[in-house]
């Protein structure tokens, strides 16, 4: 695909070259001219490639995990974001009370399951980071990366695996 910003300097200067003049010397002495510019335009390529890379990450999981697999683990690519199980409180009786009620009559043959405290997901987190244990990372510059891309008000938490 063409862009408008793909220059080749030295295919440039040959062709904005009159016939008459393009000679070995000639070439490589606007060459030499033109060398602080074709440095100048390679950083902006790299920049531009950069910001490009960066526009296209969003909240969205799978862009999430792209830009955590291209930081922290390029050959695997075993970083997962799975959402944070939340399990609807079924409650009993409360402590104090120390009376435990019937949950349903053997008739009705509809099981309610029981949680313990930390299946039910009293933690306020909307989805983990699943990183494996092989990988070595900072956890602060994963949480700066993960908060410059995560949707407002979500929460997360960083576990190993």
């Amino acid at each position: 695909m063409s862009s408008i910003f793909d220059i080749d300097y030295h295919k440039l200067i040959r062709l904005m070259m009159p016939p008459r003049l393009r000679k070995i010397l000639h070439i490589s002495w606007l060459q030499a001219i033109t060398y602080p510019v074709n440095i100048l335009y390679q950083q902006f390529r790299r920049n531009r490639d950069a910001n490009l890379y960066r526009l296209s990450i969003t909240p969205q999981v799978v862009y999430m995990e792209k830009l955590l697999n291209d930081r922290y683990d390029l050959a695997d690519r075993g970083i997962r974001i799975v959402d944070a199980v939340s399990n609807e409180v079924t409650l009993i009786y409360q402590e104090e009370e120390s009376k435990p009620k019937f949950l349903y009559t053997e008739t009705e043959a509809q099981p309610i399951y029981l949680f313990t405290e930390a299946e039910i997901g009293n933690e306020p987190v909307d989805f983990y980071v699943l990183v494996p244990a092989t990988i070595t990372f900072n956890e602060n510059e994963m949480s700066a990366l993960i908060d410059t891309y995560k949707l407002a008000g979500m929460a997360y938490k960083i576990q190993r695996v």
